[in-house]
């Protein structure tokens, strides 16, 4: 890497942290973690009486779980895009070091949740067929 590569590198990684704020969220309903990223430059609404800036986000998980809860949020941001303040209805905030453990647990439920839901249709079929399950087809050992 040369040296122009390098301090390319570091000039848009820096610029790009400095007009990003994320916000990482869990639906209340199904636990699911939905981040989202605020442009600094872009998303923000001035408030021209209090010299605040806020954003209002609606953010909706992928449906994986069947849930399409409905997480708003709204953050407001001083004259330095510095927070002050944040309101969430539908969710909670999350702490970024709380985002991949809240992950790791959301995917183990959906984990459990599916094979739950596989095991009661093995179990409705060979209820329906009148079969015994294939485990025990013969009773021979």
């Amino acid at each position: 890497m040369t040296f122009f590569d390098r301090l390319k590198a570091t000039i848009t990684a820096s610029s790009i942290d400095r007009r990003s704020y994320w916000v990482h969220t869990r639906c209340k309903r199904c636990g699911e973690v939905v981040s989202a990223r605020i442009d600094l430059l872009n998303d923000l609404s001035e408030d021209f009486e209090t010299k605040q800036r806020r954003v209002h986000k609606v953010l909706v998980g992928d449906g994986r779980n069947r849930c399409f809860q409905r997480i708003e949020i709204t953050l407001i941001f001083d004259k330095n895009k510095k927070l002050i303040d944040r309101s969430i209805t539908g969710g909670e905030f999350l702490h970024p070091n709380e985002v991949d453990a809240a992950r790791a647990a959301y995917e183990q439920a959906i984990a459990r949740a599916k094979a739950q839901a596989q095991a009661e249709h093995e179990a409705r079929s060979v209820a329906e067929s009148g079969q015994m399950p294939a485990d025990d087809a013969g009773g021979f050992a």
